[in-house]
């Protein structure tokens, strides 16, 4: 069985998109403590939390394929074919302090691409234990055209014809837009208006957790969700230049994310600005914020 990671090229597709390591995930909180990563992916995440001492770290994934560099590793369990709905039949209730889901709170729950944020934090409340930590990250919602005209199409239709609405740099950002959702599987939002769009809207996020009993302790954009335009076309061809390409990107986003000035909410605007002027002068990107919430029980 291939999992939708390796479907998507993931393993060079996952570096030139985002960094989200340190910045989702200090240290401190890891240390000593019983931790799960839901939908784990290539297990880089999990990778970087065991080299921070956990008591335990468990991963998930919707599908059968492990981590290929953690199978064996001690502290170490990966639970196959877990779906957000299926948390409680294999996480026991009061068995982690921390829950961490990266990039998957937006993607689809149930069928019709419905999400369910609601039901996913009331199943996370009770796999936590009092005091325990659960912190998320994704796309913020971003409409895709504020054209009420557009809003009652379906949505192939609307992605096909919206680019064409726009000339010169726009048209060539919308495009950028739809090729990114055709590739990673986001699936449409509406807007407050009815907008056509991608990605969670954050104040609706931090309502659920609310209502489910969480306190929230954070909630901050973070980074930018960095797509380069152009790869659904020619990865199989330029293989070695997105090989290359990711190398590069990864090790600007880092450089820029470990630095004082991207500490500081206030500042990180800058840095994050900095990031896209330097990865920009490689190859075209488009780009949409991601936040982060970090809440207890």
């Amino acid at each position: 069985m291939t999992s939708w990671e390796l479907q998507r090229n993931w393993d060079i597709v996952r570096y030139l998109v985002y960094y989200l390591i340190e910045d989702l995930v200090p240290p401190e909180l890891i240390t000593g403590r019983d931790v799960v990563d839901f939908s784990a992916g290539m297990g880089d995440l999990s990778e970087y939390m065991l080299s921070h001492n956990p008591k335990s770290l468990t991963a998930t994934s919707p599908d059968e394929v492990p981590p290929d560099k953690l199978i064996g590793t001690l502290g170490f369990n990966f639970i196959s074919n877990l779906t957000a709905q299926s948390m409680p039949q294999k996480l026991l209730p009061n068995s982690a302090d921390l829950f961490v889901a990266r990039m998957v709170f937006q993607f689809p729950t149930d069928q019709r691409d419905n999400i369910d944020v609601d039901g996913m934090l009331k199943q996370v409340f009770e796999i936590l234990r009092p005091g325990g930590e659960i912190i998320i990250c994704s796309h913020e919602f971003t409409q895709l055209s504020d054209m009420p005209e557009d809003w009652d199409q379906p949505l192939d239709d609307y992605l096909m014809t919206m680019p064409d609405r726009f000339s010169g740099a726009q048209k060539e950002q919308m495009e950028g837009l739809v090729e990114m959702i055709r590739t990673i599987g986001l699936p449409p939002r509406e807007g407050v208006h009815g907008q056509t769009g991608f990605g969670l809207k954050g104040f609706m996020a931090i309502d659920s957790f609310v209502q489910a009993g969480f306190r929230i302790k954070s909630a901050s954009e973070i980074e930018d969700f960095t797509y380069p335009v152009g790869i659904s076309k020619d990865l199989s061809s330029k293989r070695e230049y997105y090989q290359n390409l990711a190398d590069k990107v990864f090790s600007i986003k880092q450089k820029h994310i470990q630095s004082p000035a991207y500490q500081d909410k206030y500042s990180r605007p800058t840095a994050l600005k900095n990031i896209m002027r330097e990865i920009g002068k490689l190859h075209y990107f488009v780009s949409i914020p991601i936040f982060r919430i970090h809440a207890v029980k």
